[in-house]
């Protein structure tokens, strides 16, 4: 399976660093989560899905407003995902730090011999952070103006990426659900997903040349 790679960056303050994050990352979620599904029997391929609400999110750090699906229990689960790579990377200090922080989709899939179930992934977006502390209400307001916009353009092209006619893990029987997707929640249903993290001063165009020179070293 080749695993649909997505690079994104932000420049944001050390006290934006949490709501960026979720800003792009539920973004994400809302087009990777479903309703519940509900089979008819366990041994039966037919299914119904139940629907996924939305709310709007009014950010406290950022001049922008993003869609999340409406579950306190998938936002919490992403809040504490995060957590540990807004702690450390804001812990760095100075104004020229940077990390990646990644949302992986994968697919639980066998493995050989009695191994536990493999995690493929299929779909990765990896966010770039730079830190930088605005001197003066001036910068600040310079810098809230880029941050807005830059987030409101990186929103349509998620939602450009998304809505492309690429691979999504096939319809799961009842037994395979827990393999596909997170069934943890009680009213959604996301794809199975993680959040890993790195820190360092990379850029995305470093990443992408990396990626790309990785690829062809085999």
């Amino acid at each position: 399976m080749n695993t649909k790679s997505h690079f994104l960056d932000l420049t944001v303050s050390s006290g934006q660093v949490e709501e960026a994050i979720k800003a792009v990352f539920h973004a994400i979620l809302f087009h990777r989560t479903t309703g519940k599904y509900s089979y008819s029997s366990p041994q039966s391929g037919t299914f119904s899905v139940g629907t996924v609400g939305f709310e709007d999110v009014d950010c406290s750090t950022l001049q922008c407003t993003y869609v999340r699906c409406s579950s306190p229990e998938l936002d919490e689960s992403l809040s504490q995902q995060v957590e540990g790579f807004t702690s450390s990377l804001c812990q760095q200090g100075g104004p020229s730090h940077s990390g990646k922080v990644s949302l992986e989709f994968y697919e639980k899939k066998k493995s050989r011999w009695l191994l536990p179930p493999e995690a493929v992934n299929w779909e990765v977006w990896h966010l770039q952070l730079s830190l930088v502390e605005p001197m003066s209400d001036e910068e600040w307001q310079e810098h809230q103006q880029k941050l807005s916009e830059h987030l409101s353009e990186t929103v349509l092209y998620i939602c450009e990426v998304i809505n492309r006619p690429d691979y999504l893990p096939r319809n799961p029987t009842f037994d395979n659900l827990p393999n596909v997707f997170d069934v943890r929640f009680s009213n959604v249903q996301p794809y199975l997903h993680r959040v890993t993290y790195e820190l360092g001063t990379e850029t995305v165009a470093g990443t992408v040349r990396k990626l790309i020179r990785n690829t062809f070293a085999y």
